[in-house]
């Protein structure tokens, strides 16, 4: 037996259960080079080979079947004394392993069939680098290349680079893709005609694609072998560009016509031009113009030296276009008609030199200067027209107008005519202005020269005696030269502006008062954030110095309550600034109310602390959907419930909804103290409390109401005092019931703080936050489930990103050197799938809105909700 093993053509390898090696045969040695004679077997166990990979001696340790290839470097074996060899380099081994069991099933050896392949990896590599040349060759061809099985419903095997870009098509695709069923039978009759007879076929195919571009393309078919298979080898040339230049060259023929023009063409190196498209039409001997000598002879003399020094011009101005409008006589028949000609001067390569010219196209505008001369006649008619009738306007206007050159005389005026209130005498034209004053010389503060020497409009006011109130308003005028050539003069009569102004101040005084009312609302902000604050500064000293768990555990409890309080707070003064401006932000998706409603009650009755209070639900449906935001109507639903806790000593609350009408109401009932009829139209109202002394900023009913509202809804209440309140709020919306639960397609969210939710593989998370407080803080509550490196800044973070894997970004969004907007934008230019989650101090949707734009997958404000970033953390990693 060991005679045949040792003839085998094939390394076998045999190992004890605990890896020693037992028996290897003679193409065993061959393959890794050992001298047999002095081989001690003994020394080799299989957990010792430095280039079998882990997971194979795992299997074999196992008694495992396994079947691999891997690289085998004999520097390796040689450094690592694995056993003494004579070859060197690498190779590359294939290995079958099987476990050798008794009759009870237990390991007795492991068996290794070992077979060196490396000529066959090497044979493959070269094979396909030979096929990736053929392919870029294939798509570096400016044709589009395609070879389809016909046999397996006209599948195509084969599409180079320019077949996709033109067309389309890919592998695996058919025609039927990109093409409609009613376009492609006059197609498939010559591919299965060539595939039939064997013959190729050249000609003209029409291809109308179902995204409705359409080509004319010049085709070749025949038919090759590949791997003893017939297919179809399809070669196409796009001959739309050509036929469409045709069409052009015809449009711009009709073109030339219509219009009454031709192109021509100059080389000044042979002073030669040549006439092109309409030319037939307009030049009866073109030879007669063929130089520029020749042609300027027909120029008109009067036109000569302009066309001569605008040629000139262009000629030496490579890429400004040339435009000249003169007269000539091209027919030689004594007639001077008026053309007009562009064009421009380009300098390209030829004959390894430079080659200048110049192209253009010159157009009979006779018929169009005879029309314009026309024209000039009679715009200036309408021009003294318009004259006559600017002044009937001006003179009919409340303004008074006086224009006055800077020799102090009225050019023109219209105040005699403008108002009665203008009382002082009018200027007079011709008369100099400080006459209507009876001056006999200019007023020593001179308007005008004021406005002159500030170049700019002078201002000022006059209250006269009969009440009324003028302003005056004077311009200097400058001549293009920048030469004052006077000013213009206006009045008007502003008594009933300045009235309004009064009246607008009287309108300041009111808002100032409102302006108050704010300021004590602020005030009161003020107090309701120190409240909370005092209780959490002052507790968290009681906490550094005590030493009594249960203290800790108390001065905790309160802290967190403390919390939650001003957070409540911030939340209702963002959601009063939304309100300001009118910027509600709904955001809708379909959800199942039944099962939400449940969280919500769990929820709220975390926040009943008073044994004397009950918390009732009402949840009628076993399976209700609709189309709301549900954010709003958890924000509506707690507002409710939070009033009722503070003014419900003892007894019930009771929350609940109900389908109604084109709708669903949500209401709360208490069984509290009630509304006195006196405050009952202070509810929903901004900053009203009922109770001053009680916790809260008075937002929370009016944002309520906003929120309703801005959903298309409304709300309401009843109360009797001294007996309970019912808060309730209607909200449109679709609505689907169910009798029976469905089966929910969404996982509820589990927190990842849960040792047993989080992958044994610890993830790596980079956190860029400058502050080094906020570092500690993210830190603690994330080290025990995760690696993490710190950033202080984007730019940090970036190059961190770049040098070393990271499984999840937490970046702030304000930041010193670059900041968390920027470092995102850069990151995602050379990482598009690395989760990044924006965790900053910004609350404000526009912020939130700018971190996604930028490239975040999510945004936590602070301060941080443990709870949420763990959930988002397990939704990402």
């Amino acid at each position: 037996m060991t005679t045949i093993v040792n003839t085998l053509p094939v390394g076998v390898e045999i190992y004890s259960p605990d890896g020693k090696m037992q028996f290897l045969n003679d193409t065993d040695f061959k393959i890794f080079g050992i001298p047999k004679e002095s081989f001690d077997i003994s020394g080799v166990n299989i957990n010792g080979n430095p280039n079998l990979p882990d997971k194979v001696k795992k299997v074999v340790m196992e008694g495992g079947d396994i079947r691999c290839s891997f690289p085998y470097s004999f520097e390796t074996v040689k450094d690592s004394s694995y056993y003494t060899t004579a070859q060197d380099g690498n190779i590359h081994i294939e290995c079958i392993g099987r476990p050798i069991t008794d009759a009870r099933g237990q390991l007795e050896n492991y068996l290794f069939i070992v077979q060196n392949v490396t000529e066959t990896v090497r044979a493959t590599r070269q094979l396909e680098e030979k096929k990736q040349l053929q392919d870029n060759i294939l798509n570096s061809i400016p044709a589009c290349i395609q070879i389809k099985d016909i046999e397996d419903n006209s599948r195509y095997v084969f599409c180079n680079d320019e077949s996709q870009r033109l067309f389309g098509i890919s592998v695996d695709k058919t025609i039927y893709d990109v093409m409609e069923a009613k376009r492609v039978s006059r197609i498939e009759k010559t591919d299965k005609e060539v595939f039939a007879t064997g013959n190729p076929y050249n000609g003209l195919e029409h291809i109308e694609l179902k995204d409705g571009r359409s080509f004319d393309t010049l085709v070749r078919k025949s038919v090759i072998f590949d791997s003893g298979k017939r297919m179809l080898l399809t070669v196409r040339w796009d001959q739309s560009l050509q036929n469409d230049l045709k069409r052009r060259t015809k449009m711009l023929d009709l073109s030339m016509e219509i219009m009454n023009a031709h192109t021509w063409f100059y080389e000044p190196d042979k002073d030669q031009f040549s006439f092109g498209e309409g030319s037939d039409n307009l030049i009866i001997n073109p030879v007669l113009h063929d130089s520029l000598k020749k042609f300027i002879s027909f120029v008109h003399p009067d036109d000569r030296k302009l066309f001569l020094d605008s040629f000139r011009h262009a000629i030496t101005h490579e890429n400004e276009k040339w435009n000249v409008e003169y007269r000539a006589d091209l027919n030689n028949n004594g007639t001077y008609n008026w053309w007009q000609t562009q064009g421009l001067v380009e300098t390209t390569q030829r004959d390894e030199g430079p080659y200048t010219f110049m192209f253009g196209m010159t157009i009979s505008i006779d018929k169009h200067k005879q029309n314009e001369l026309t024209m000039m006649r009679e715009n200036e008619k309408k021009l003294n027209g318009l004259i006559q009738q600017n002044e009937l306007i001006l003179n009919n206007t409340y303004s008074g107008l006086v224009y006055i050159t800077t020799d102090y005389i009225v050019q023109w005026e219209n105040v005699a005519n403008c108002s009665a209130s203008l009382t002082y005498e009018a200027y007079k034209k011709g008369s100099h202005c400080y006459e209507s004053y009876g001056l006999t010389s200019p007023c020593e503060d001179c308007v005008m020269q004021q406005a002159i020497l500030s170049r700019q409009t002078e201002q000022m006011q006059n209250t006269f005696e009969n009440g009324h109130t003028l302003e005056i308003f004077c311009t200097p005028v400058f001549k293009e030269d920048g030469i004052a050539d006077g000013i213009v003069i206006r009045m008007d009569d502003v008594t009933e502006r300045e009235n309004m102004i009064q009246e607008l101040k009287h309108a300041k005084t009111l808002a100032e008062q409102s302006d108050k009312l704010k300021s004590a609302f602020l005030a009161n902000m003020s107090h309701e954030i120190r409240t909370p604050l005092n209780a959490i500064v002052g507790f968290s000293d009681l906490l550094m110095e005590t030493t009594e768990p249960e203290e800790k555990a108390e001065y905790i409890k309160i802290i967190n309550i403390n919390n939650e309080l001003l957070l409540k707070l911030i939340s209702d003064i963002l959601d009063l600034s939304k309100i300001e401006s009118g910027t509600v932000e709904l955001k809708y998706d379909k959800f199942d109310i039944s099962t939400y409603f449940e969280d919500l009650v769990i929820s709220m009755k975390q926040r009943i602390t008073n044994s004397y209070v009950r918390l009732l639900s009402h949840n009628p449906y076993p399976d209700c959907k609709v189309n709301l935001d549900r954010n709003r109507v958890t924000q509506i639903i707690t507002n409710y419930v939070t009033n009722a806790i503070k003014y419900t000593p003892k007894g019930f609350i009771e929350m609940g909804y109900e389908v109604v009408e084109n709708g669903i109401r949500l209401y709360v009932r208490d069984s509290g103290i009630g509304i006195p009829d006196e405050k009952k139209n202070k509810l929903f109202q901004r900053f009203e409390k009922l109770d001053e002394f009680a916790q809260g900023t008075g937002l929370g009913l009016s944002i309520c109401k906003a929120i309703a509202e801005a959903m298309g809804g409304n709300v309401g209440f009843e109360s009797t005092f001294g007996q309970g309140s019912l808060f309730w709020a209607f909200l449109p919306c679709e609505t689907e019931i169910h009798q029976e639960k469905q089966l929910q397609t969404e996982k509820k969210a589990v927190p990842v703080s849960n040792k047993s939710s989080i992958s044994n593989e610890r993830k790596t998370i980079l956190i860029a936050e400058d502050i080094e407080s906020n570092y500690l803080l993210v830190s603690t509550i994330l080290k025990k489930d995760y690696d993490l490196i710190r950033a202080k800044n984007g730019q940090e973070a970036m190059d961190i990103i770049k040098s070393q894997p990271v499984d999840l970004l937490l970046i702030d969004m304000k930041m010193p050197i670059m900041n968390g907007l920027i470092a995102t934008e850069k990151i995602r230019q050379f990482n598009t799938k690395l989760p990044i989650i924006a965790l900053t101090a910004h609350a404000f949707d526009a912020d939130r809105q700018a971190a996604l734009t930028a490239g975040c997958n999510e945004y936590l404000m602070k301060p941080i909700d443990k709870t949420k970033l763990f959930d988002i953390l397990q939704e990402f990693l």
